[in-house]
């Protein structure tokens, strides 16, 4: 007759022993890499980036404070990864950063970039987050400022207006929604290669320049958007190949279930 308590301690004993040996061999892996020395970085670039702000070496020039702490040769018990990535990070136009040891001996450090969705233009504030207007610089996904690229110019809409004096006002609901707005724009080929800029009213009424034509559309608050962008898609496809490009200083997408368009005197 079989002893259901000895198995069952046996099988108990047995787990804890396994246990404690893959416990022994992953400390005795922590305590062999640590003892070893770092053979290089290896940096590895946001592959989903649109636009490319950073090269390898720009990436090596952050870890190692441009070339004033060398981590060759050091032993990884004596490089902090966490120090490491903070340095990465100083760099606004990176949104995370995570460094790692590899089997091989090497530093692995792998970035993220904000994805720009505007560029700012006439904008300055006074919190820490301050863009020179002269300068501009971009608006992110998240509804954060990051300064311009020396390496790459993305392609997106501007965006300007005293909207943006206060930087604060994004996250607001209508900052949000501005936001949302922008991501669609990038995010369609048709839109993105229309329209320019939008310039933003201190209340969040906005006004979109088109890329063709010396028309203004005005969009009003970011509400509907998806009905306003559909009326001046209207717009393009049945107005204008009557009309000409040149027929209108102003268009109107603002009031519900109508397209207004004032034309030029001459």
């Amino acid at each position: 007759m079989i002893n259901l308590k000895n198995v069952t301690f046996k099988s108990w004993v047995g787990s804890l022993l396994g246990g404690c040996l893959t416990l022994g061999l992953l400390l005795f892996v922590v305590f062999q890499q640590k003892s070893k020395s770092c053979r290089g970085v290896v940096v590895q670039l946001d592959e989903n980036a649109e636009y490319p702000f950073f090269v390898e070496n720009d990436i090596k020039n952050l870890v190692t404070l441009n070339g004033a702490d060398q981590l060759d040769e050091m032993l990884f018990k004596e490089i902090n990864l966490q120090t490491i990535e903070n340095r990465v990070l100083k760099n606004r136009l990176i949104k995370t950063c995570q460094a790692h040891r590899d089997l091989s001996g090497y530093l692995v450090v792998a970035i993220e970039q904000h994805k720009p969705i505007g560029r700012l233009v006439n904008y300055s504030s006074n919190d820490n987050q301050t863009l020179a207007a002269s300068k501009g610089g971009y608006l992110t996904e998240t509804g954060a400022f990051m300064p311009l690229s020396s390496r790459f110019a993305a392609r997106v809409a501007l965006v300007s207006g005293d909207f943006f004096k206060d930087s604060k006002n994004l996250k607001s609901i209508t900052g949000r929604k501005i936001v949302e707005l922008l991501k669609t724009i990038q995010q369609n080929p048709l839109w993105k290669a229309q329209i320019t800029e939008l310039i933003v009213a201190n209340n969040g009424e906005i006004t979109l320049i088109p890329q063709v034509g010396q028309y203004q559309i005005e969009f009003g608050l970011p509400d509907d958007v998806e009905k306003k962008l559909e009326k001046i898609n209207v717009f393009y496809k049945t107005i204008l190949p009557l009309k000409g490009w040149k027929q209108y200083k102003r268009v109107s997408v603002k009031f519900r279930n109508q397209i207004v368009c004032e034309k030029i005197v001459f």
